[in-house]
């Protein structure tokens, strides 16, 4: 199984019945924090329902003056309100009754800043934000509060909360320490925060020379110490900085520490707090936040591997291919209807099916942003993995995957995703590599090959009649069965043992 799988698994066992996801291993009672960030990671896995119930349980608990606090603690935080407002912003497209808790929020936060440099409140000192010897914990992750709060500014046409953003950002980078890791109180677990913050900001340039400071910590095996003076490593920490460091492109660093961070994943699919010599940052306990960046890095570790091979892909493919052909006599005439492309890479299919049916409205959707730079004109592109995709139910009349779902690591949920979107009666086409044909071609760590039965079967369960065969591609004019196309229509129902995928 991989960390993604393992790490499903673990969070499904310690999500809270009708609330979030727990604290601990130990500490099993819901974090309003925790669950707030981990509702985009939720989506992006696949775990749609899961991340509904949480945003729903936060709604019930929101105070009555828009904030949160820690689990069972009185004590409103910025930091924690911050962070289920980044998780209600990931829903607040697709549900508008987020809108009156996201503003409740968003104006809480604000409220409680130095009206003239946009400082953020403060826990008191010597309290929850303590490190003890090492003093308390940077105010400066504050920053990772803005982000979200810009988007809940963008998406709801408020420029109060735009405008607070670039006031506030303007103090921290100006009056804190950004960027040196060699600080007393950089635990990696907060460090990396700032400079993801910094990146989701916009300040790419601070954030590069943060990760470039932490980086003459990485150890050969792909380890960061916890403090740039201890032997032990912080499991979040490490799994953050992974995840920066993918976005930076910095894949070498990012691929050595996910590798080390896999093999300290627990059986159970959860992390200790921290591992090594003389650890003390929850040792003994798998804390969630270790989950969620663990989810996060492993996910970007197969968007930037797309982002940086960009190069080697065709941008266009003839119409005589086998596949070009299964395409479109699978999905037959869409005329004006909705077809959705998922995995589309450089949109090459979108873009005949764009000649061939004018009047249809064609979304090309991709977990790669440099791949969506590529997509023709006149096709609209959605930045974002099959699994979780942002549309409604039977949003579309017909759905092709060609060459992506080997590379969805819920196999099983990206079909229900697929089969979702589709209207009742649309028509789905899906082509990818056949099992009995792999070692034919060098894959990914991550990529699957299917059997056909299986794929069919599942299909089949999810309310779809189907089909498959082997089709030629490429100069190939006869299958060999390398490449398989399965099609179908959905029926618009859903065998049981499927609804809780």
């Amino acid at each position: 199984m991989s960390v993604i799988e393992r790490g499903a698994a673990w969070v499904r066992r310690y999500s809270i019945r009708g609330e979030g996801i727990a604290i601990s291993s130990r500490k099993v009672s819901s974090y309003p924090e925790v669950s707030g960030y981990f509702i985009p990671t939720l989506l992006s896995i696949g775990e749609r329902d899961l991340a509904l119930r949480y945003a729903s349980w936060l709604c019930e608990i929101q105070r009555p003056d828009g904030s949160f606090g820690g689990a069972g603690d009185p004590q409103p935080f910025v930091f924690d309100t911050g962070q289920v407002l980044r998780g209600w912003v990931a829903l607040l497209g697709e549900l508008p009754e987020l809108e009156k808790p996201v503003r409740r929020a968003c104006d809480w936060v604000i409220a409680t800043a130095d009206p003239r440099t946009g400082r953020l409140q403060m826990p008191e000192a010597g309290g929850a934000w303590s490190l003890g010897a090492r003093g308390e914990v940077s105010e400066a992750i504050h920053l990772y509060v803005l982000a979200p709060l810009a988007r809940a500014g963008a998406v709801l046409g408020e420029r109060r909360y735009t405008d607070f953003v670039r006031k506030s950002s303007d103090y921290y980078l100006t009056q804190l320490p950004l960027t040196d890791f060699t600080q007393p109180n950089a635990l990696t677990h907060f460090f990396a925060y700032v400079q993801e913050a910094l990146l989701e900001l916009g300040y790419e340039e601070q954030a590069r020379a943060g990760m470039e400071s932490v980086s003459r910590f990485q150890q050969p095996n792909g380890a960061v110490p916890a403090y740039r003076d201890v032997p032990w490593v912080c499991s979040p920490g490490l799994a953050q900085l992974a995840l920066v460091w993918f976005r930076l492109g910095e894949l070498e660093r990012a691929q050595a520490a996910l590798g080390f961070l896999g093999q300290l994943q627990n059986p159970s699919g959860g992390f200790f707090g921290s591992y090594g010599p003389g650890a003390s940052y929850f040792p003994a306990e798998e804390v969630s936040w270790a989950v969620k960046y663990a989810l996060d890095a492993s996910q970007h570790q197969i968007s930037s591997h797309f982002d940086r091979t960009v190069g080697l892909y065709a941008p266009t493919i003839s119409s005589a291919d086998g596949r070009v052909r299964a395409v479109l006599d699978g999905i037959d005439d869409v005329g004006s209807g909705r077809v959705l492309d998922a995995g589309c890479g450089k949109a090459r299919y979108s873009a005949i099916l764009r000649q061939r049916f004018p009047a249809a409205r064609i979304t090309a959707l991709d977990v790669s942003s440099e791949m969506l730079r590529h997509v023709p004109q006149g096709i609209e592109t959605v930045h974002h993995g099959i699994l979780g995709m942002p549309f409604p139910d039977a949003t579309f009349d017909a759905v092709i995957c060609v060459e992506a779902l080997e590379h969805v690591v819920r196999t099983e949920l990206a079909l229900r995703e697929l089969v979702r979107v589709l209207r009742p009666g649309g028509r789905l086409v899906i082509i990818d590599k056949n099992l009995e044909k792999q070692g034919a071609l060098e894959i990914q760590s991550w990529e699957n090959w299917f059997a056909v039965e299986e794929i069919l079967t599942t299909l089949h369960a999810l309310g779809m009649e189907a089909s498959a065969e082997c089709i030629p591609y490429d100069h190939h004019n006869q299958a060999d069965g390398l490449f398989v196309c399965w099609k179908g229509t959905r029926l618009g129902r859903i065998d049981a043992e499927y609804k809780e995928l």
